[in-house]
């Protein structure tokens, strides 16, 4: 089990990096110009497009504290130096599970969890091992900006998904798909909770239709659900995470369609790669492979009695025992929780598509992702610094920064419209329909000094724009809106970037 938080008087290394924190912010501008930053943010332009942990975010003195104690003392094994199970090793897959059970309320198995790289490379992983090039990807519009080329980099198709007020529009996408020329996807794209770059979090009903919808039709949910655990103090409890939700539908007998032998498919062309098999290799007719059809294979829940079964041999996934093979994938990861610079995340996934994951050939050359980071992690969650950070920093100044932006873009700009996130780190401001945010941006950028994400970027409406609160101080986000009211203003008067 993960530790217990010391106590808020306690802590003279987390104490200290409060203090660093605090003189640091009275004195500086928030900046970043660093060799080790990916994103150079200097002291003149407040952009509202760097969605990531700004320097009172990114806890060194925590990251400090789990490395001692787990690269000294009792704890030190070198072994930790080794090539590690592909996997991830298990204490710290099991303390892991106990931290997202207790967190989010809901049971997480650490069998079913692989460790990662962070989101991005599991999503990465998914699209490589749960489709092929050619199959087709459904996709929230708007979605995460930067998911687009991992996406297309895997070979498939994107095909957008309306999305509304509460998140992916269900009822579009279902009459979309019974269409008779509709492409049937293989995979489907979501960030359901706190969305990037929407700020909506998709209710439990619509989880459970969109499910139904998964089942039915054959395709895996890659639920990207990275701001899972960053609700604000004051905001009511999320609806349970996809893969939960899921799981409640198969225990009440509530899913019914075909069972997804994508999976199955997909987990057994892995194995056979791995063994070095060919396609025939199994089959008593002298070469012709085996031929599995999906439309043959139905679960009957209306009471009937005909139910058929995975074939000897194979993994049932199903936690009532009714043969329905799972279609969601989580993705979770450290970056927004603890930093992004650990590069350390986690998939949850069903034994069938866990064993595709899992036949990866990066983890089979080189064993576990990052089993340093995994470690120093890992002593984080058992000493409850990070529940700590979570709780007395994370949380709180996020939501801090979420008021006084929102607060500030209700005065500057009152022909504007948002959804107040609930968590998260992101904004989507709705411009007047005359406006082409990208145009903007460049005349905001040129003449004022600050930056944000056009709406085109995120696969939205021209007119839309991404802010993030989740970098720069509270005073800093109202001057950027300030700056940004000044540009909108100009533009509306005519004036245009050179």
């Amino acid at each position: 089990m993960f530790g217990r938080a010391v106590s808020r008087n306690q802590g003279p290394l987390a104490a200290a990096g409060r203090a660093y924190s605090r003189s640091r912010s009275q004195m500086l501008p928030s900046t970043q110009l660093s060799e080790y930053a990916q994103r150079q943010l200097g002291p003149d332009v407040i952009d509202f497009a760097a969605g990531q942990p700004g320097l009172p975010l990114l806890p060194l003195h925590l990251i400090a504290a789990g490395a001692t104690d787990r690269f000294t003392g009792p704890k030190a094994d070198p072994f930790i130096l080794q090539y590690g199970p592909e996997q991830g090793y298990t204490s710290f897959r099991q303390c892991l599970a106990d931290f997202l059970t207790h967190s989010t309320q809901h049971p997480v198995d650490p069998e079913e969890l692989i460790i990662t790289a962070g989101v991005s490379h599991g999503l990465d992983m998914a699209c490589r091992h749960l489709a092929r090039p050619g199959d087709v990807v459904l996709v929230e519009a708007p979605t995460y900006f930067l998911a687009g080329s991992i996406l297309r980099q895997a070979g498939l198709k994107l095909v957008p998904v309306l999305t509304g007020e509460d998140g992916i529009d269900v009822d579009a996408l279902d009459a979309f798909l019974q269409q008779p020329d509709a492409p049937r996807p293989k995979l489907l794209y979501t960030i359901p909770i706190h969305n990037n770059p929407a700020g909506t979090t998709i209710p439990l009903h619509k989880r459970q239709q969109l499910i139904r919808l998964a089942h039915r039709y054959g395709f895996t949910v890659i639920a990207d659900e990275v701001y899972q655990l960053l609700s604000f103090p004051d905001a009511p409890s999320p609806p349970p995470p996809m893969k939960e939700v899921e799981r409640q539908l198969i225990q009440r007998s509530r899913l019914s369609g075909p069972i997804l032998n994508n999976a199955r498919r997909i987990s057994e062309t892995a194995a056979a790669e791995q063994d070095g098999a060919t396609s025939g290799s199994n089959s008593s007719n002298g070469g012709s492979s085996e031929r599995h059809d999906d439309s043959n294979n139905m679960i009957l829940n209306d009471g009937g009695s005909s139910q058929q079964q995975p074939p000897e041999g194979r993994i049932s996934c199903s936690a009532s025992g009714s043969g329905i093979r799972s279609s969601v994938v989580s993705l979770g990861s450290f970056s927004k929780i603890m930093a992004p610079g650990l590069r350390l995340g986690w998939m949850e996934a069903s034994p069938p598509l866990l064993q595709a994951l899992r036949a990866d050939g990066v983890l089979g050359s080189g064993g576990s992702i990052a089993p340093l980071a995994s470690g120093i992690a890992h002593s984080c969650l058992q000493m409850g610094l990070l529940q700590q950070q979570l709780q007395e920093v994370v949380r709180p100044r996020l939501q801090q920064n979420c008021t006084a932006l929102c607060k500030t873009l209700q005065r500057e700009l009152p022909q504007c419209r948002f959804h107040q996130p609930q968590g998260g780190y992101f904004v989507w401001l709705e411009l007047p329909k005359q406006v082409c945010s990208g145009e903007l941006l460049k005349l905001a950028t040129q003449r004022h000094k600050v930056g944000f994400v056009p709406g085109r970027a995120c696969h939205g409406a021209p007119h839309m724009a991404r802010f993030s609160f989740s970098f720069y101080e509270a005073h800093e986000l109202q001057e950027g809106v300030q700056r940004f009211a000044a540009a909108l203003r100009e533009y509306l008067d005519g004036a245009r970037p050179t």
